[in-house]
């Protein structure tokens, strides 16, 4: 007789403790904000160990000479954002917002994120820094992010090489890669030129043809 209210009452106390926990947890770990790690590149390195992060390590952005240089600021976290939530043993960055991570795929940042991050730098002035009017020029797309066409962890960026800038460049400008004027009639000897040292393509001036 007593059974089912009784059973009743223990069944919306379980619901009432569990909303209770739920209410009292979430908000806990929404309201953890990450910061800068401790051990900056020590506490990526011990598990990004590869050769992409061995080739970072003697590129331009980890050149600790110079004080515009991402890793003479906050090492792998410069570009990547604050990752003490990330390396927490606890946690290990579960539920909580990603690190900025480059390239296209539901799986990587918001473009304006990444394109945010580089231009951090890039897109500042001062005497370190490389300024690049990215923003409005032809290759400020959607569908494009500077990791399209930049490689930042190698010894050197793939997109320097006069051979390899053409093959990117074409991957897009297929036409021109039979069509372009080789202007011979004015003694230029176009291919041992590069894309970029007549097109400026981080410039709103710049042609996308």
């Amino acid at each position: 007789m007593y059974r089912i209210p009784l059973l009743l009452c223990l069944v919306s106390t379980l619901v009432a403790a569990t909303a209770l926990a739920q209410d009292t947890e979430a908000p806990a770990r929404q309201k953890r904000t990450p910061s800068y790690s401790e051990e900056g590149a020590a506490s990526c390195l011990r598990c990004h160990s590869g050769p992409d992060m061995r080739a970072v390590q003697s590129g331009p952005h980890f050149n600790l000479q110079n004080p515009g240089a991402p890793a003479a600021v906050h090492y792998c976290e410069s570009c990547h954002g604050p990752g003490s939530i990330h390396v927490s043993r606890a946690h290990g960055g579960k539920g909580f917002p990603p690190l900025i991570e480059f390239g296209r795929g539901p799986d990587k940042a918001p473009r304006e994120e990444q394109v945010a991050a580089c231009l951090n730098c890039h897109g500042a002035e001062g005497e370190v820094f490389k300024t690049i009017g990215f923003i409005g020029s032809p290759h400020d797309r959607k569908n494009i992010n500077c990791s399209t066409c930049h490689t930042v962890h190698a010894e050197t960026d793939p997109i320097y090489d006069l051979e390899e800038q053409a093959e990117t460049c074409y991957r897009c400008h297929r036409k021109q890669r039979t069509e372009h004027p080789h202007f011979s009639a004015r003694s230029m000897d176009i291919d041992k030129l590069s894309c970029s040292d007549c097109h400026d393509v981080h410039r709103p001036w710049a042609t996308a043809d």
